[in-house]
């Protein structure tokens, strides 16, 4: 069973990612998580095959297989780290999922609290006059500041959680970091940060090594082998008359 500790497995194979050559590395299409499923689900085909791979498929290395729950976590340790130096759009849109449900639930609060002269009404009104993506990132912090400035006045006079106004200053100051104004000019393209770069080169590694294990799956399993063996972008969807799998696009290994 592969050791649970992501960077532990990022350290293991960062040496051979970084030694891949750069004409070799994919585009990334990967969901790291979905990715870590499937390769869980297929690992029972090696496992089921393991005292015959070497005699019938004497040019797939054994270790290679056994290690790749090992590399599908470093792989997501890769992406981690590439995502908190240039946040993906979903990660954004989740961060302002949360931002919107904390502003709402501090700004009524804040509505309550000076309508009945606990905390200036001017302050609040202020920050509800306000629209959009990026104000809403601000009001998050604004929320925040204004409950911890008052923090005498409204204590014990309101519901929130002392986490919940910490969570809406650190979303809020998320958002504030990483939200670009629509209006504000396109980033000059300079290629992908470090950080993305080694989580593609992971990535060809990990696409390498799935391929390999289809490779087993086909061989031993030719009528079901893409069913024992999904995709690493393979997803259930559920569909009128029982669950069927599909699979996004993913590079092919070369």
């Amino acid at each position: 069973m592969a050791d649970p500790d992501l960077q532990k497995a990022f350290e293991k194979y960062l040496l051979a990612a970084k030694a891949l050559p750069a004409t070799d590395i994919l585009p990334y299409r990967l969901d790291p998580d979905l990715a870590l499923v499937n390769v869980t689900t297929g690992m029972k085909v090696v496992h089921d095959h393991q005292a015959v791979i070497a005699t019938h498929l004497p040019k797939i290395d054994l270790a290679s297989l056994l290690a790749l729950p090992e590399l599908a976590l470093a792989t997501k340790y890769a992406a981690l780290a590439a995502e908190q130096e240039a946040p993906s759009e979903s990660l954004v849109q989740a961060k302002l999922s949360i931002a919107r449900d904390l502003r709402g639930k501090l700004l009524s609060v804040a509505k309550g609290l000076a309508e009945n002269g606990i905390v200036p009404q001017a302050e609040v009104d202020t920050i509800a006059a306000g629209r959009g993506l990026r104000d809403r990132a601000e009001d998050c912090v604004s929320l925040a500041s204004l409950f911890r400035k008052h923090a005498a006045a409204v204590s014990g006079k309101h519901p929130l959680t002392t986490a919940q106004i910490d969570d809406a200053a650190e979303v809020g100051s998320w958002l504030v970091a990483n939200l670009r104004p629509a209006d504000a000019p396109p980033k000059p393209s300079t290629g992908p940060t470090h950080a993305v770069e080694i989580r593609n080169r992971f990535a060809t590694l990990l696409v390498r090594a799935h391929a390999r294990l289809q490779v087993v799956a086909h061989y031993f399993h030719e009528d079901d082998w893409e069913e024992r063996v999904p995709a690493l972008g393979s997803r259930r969807v559920k569909r009128q008359g029982g669950d069927v799998r599909e699979s996004t696009p993913a590079p092919e290994a070369g």
